[in-house]
């Protein structure tokens, strides 16, 4: 992956101590790599192996929304954007899908940030 954005960069962006900003600059230049797939992948490789521990900007993402990209996520994610889209509040979607409306916020959020980062 020579062509890695983030191979010119400070690898602390990647690897945050809590702070945001560093994070979001992670994410920003993700955004435009153009081995972000491959980071993905290799990201899902190493972490299958260590117990699917996560840490760190990978692929675009970070640790918390690689966690949340099993298949069965990923699909409910889709439909609580995609209800969002259509205007039903949290308690409603939660409601429609089994989840809470806590579970429907932190998704709404968690897709804000992502959009914001790119």
């Amino acid at each position: 992956m020579d062509e890695a954005l983030c191979a010119q960069a400070d690898p602390e962006a990647w690897f945050p101590d809590g702070s945001g900003q560093h994070a979001r600059t992670a994410l920003r230049i993700c955004a435009e790599c153009p081995v972000r797939t491959e980071c993905g992948e290799y990201a899902q490789v190493i972490e299958d192996a260590v117990d699917g521990r996560r840490h760190g900007a990978w692929g675009g993402l970070s640790a918390s929304a690689r966690s949340r990209q099993t298949p069965a996520t990923a699909e409910r994610d889709r439909q609580i954007l995609a209800l969002t889209a259509q205007g039903f509040t949290a308690a409603e979607i939660g409601d429609r899908l089994g989840t809470t409306g806590r579970t429907v916020v932190r998704v709404r959020t968690a897709h804000r940030r992502t959009e914001a980062a790119a």
